[in-house]
């Protein structure tokens, strides 16, 4: 849904608030107040489940 500017906009603000609050992306180690998990769809393809297994799967 990264395509659609509004909930891109939406997303980059929420996104600033977790780096602020010291909530990183698992990608890049987490942070000292939790780790944030991301994962990607668009209007044309809805959420892959099989990335958000793999996902959970390495973290467990």
């Amino acid at each position: 849904m990264l395509d659609i500017k509004t909930y891109r906009d939406r997303w980059e603000w929420k996104n600033q608030l977790y780096y602020e609050n010291r909530i990183l992306p698992l990608e890049d180690g987490g942070g000292e107040n939790g780790t944030l998990i991301v994962t990607e769809d668009n209007s044309e393809q809805g959420i892959l489940i099989p990335e958000v297994k793999k996902i959970i799967d390495s973290i467990s």
